[in-house]
């Protein structure tokens, strides 16, 4: 069986519902080779994710998953290689922490104006617990408090953009987070690009990698057809600019999302990536 690596996973950190130990326990029972930890705007759980203890080959990257801003288009990038203590992005990572926790309580003030009950411990359990908590949180009070049956149910009707309880919050611009990343040392690469809408795709990636962009995640679990049917074109744009393909499962542990190490990338990505870190930090 040809070796993997799932290079996009989350903890309780941020969304997900497992510890970054427990993370790792899975992809060890799963026998896969490779995973990175990419939480929402935080690396709060990277040291004892990489300091799990393992009893086998399992390698791990540190990484991070930055939710930024370009042309009014909501874009994920995630970063590879991060390092644990202060750095360049580190730093505007707790300024989107905090743009996190002022948002919940307004998501959790539309909810109540359209009638509907929210548990207030279990608001302020998250808002004290949470590193970076994000709408599967509240999500998941919906589905505890019966409103709705699932995470889809609670996104399409209450917590996605344009929906009664959303609330927007504070984002990087794109190409400052692509510097910020390369300055503190970290691979920047583009994160499920197959859901950004209404973009020129081919040139919008050319001029990510005229700013510093190292890969693209190719690899994803798309659920719509008629995404499937096109990541064919974007690996072939992957590589036609020289960019590195990666891949991962976005697990969160819950049904809202593909399981962990169900897509991922075999597992020399990671010494790709990690040669390329160590390039960006002795430029």
């Amino acid at each position: 069986m040809k070796a993997l690596a799932d290079l996009h996973v989350h903890s309780d950190r941020s969304d997900g519902l497992n510890s970054p130990q427990e993370l790792v326990e899975i992809a060890e029972q799963q026998e896969l080779d490779g995973i990175a930890l990419t939480d929402h705007d935080t690396l709060a759980g990277v040291r004892e994710f990489m300091e799990a203890p393992i009893s086998g080959n399992l390698q791990r990257v540190p990484g991070v998953e930055v939710g930024t801003n370009y042309l009014d288009h909501d874009v994920h990038l995630l970063g590879y290689f991060v390092p644990f203590g202060e750095s360049a992005i580190e730093l505007s990572l707790q300024t989107l922490r905090e743009s996190r926790h002022a948002r919940f309580p307004k998501m959790v003030k539309k909810l109540r104006d359209l009638g509907i009950a929210i548990d207030e411990s279990e608001i302020q359990r998250v808002l004290r617990e949470v590193t970076s908590p994000g709408r599967p949180h509240l999500a998941r009070i919906l589905i505890d408090s019966g409103v709705v049956s699932d995470i889809r149910e609670a996104f399409t009707k209450y917590l996605a953009s344009g929906k009664p309880a959303f609330v927007d919050r504070e984002k990087i611009e794109l190409i400052e987070a692509i510097g910020l990343l390369r300055e503190s040392g970290a691979v920047p690469v583009l994160a499920h690009p197959l859901l950004i809408e209404d973009i020129d795709l081919k040139g919008f990636l050319r001029k990510l990698k005229s700013e510093g962009l190292e890969g693209v995640e190719v690899n994803y679990g798309y659920r719509k057809p008629e995404l499937i049917d096109t990541i064919d074109d974007l690996r072939k744009m992957t590589e036609d600019l020289g960019l590195i393909v990666t891949g991962g499962s976005d697990s969160h542990g819950d049904e809202g999302h593909s399981e962990l190490g169900s897509v991922g990338v075999p597992v020399e990505t990671i010494d790709i990536l990690r040669k390329v870190s160590e390039r960006i930090r002795n430029r």
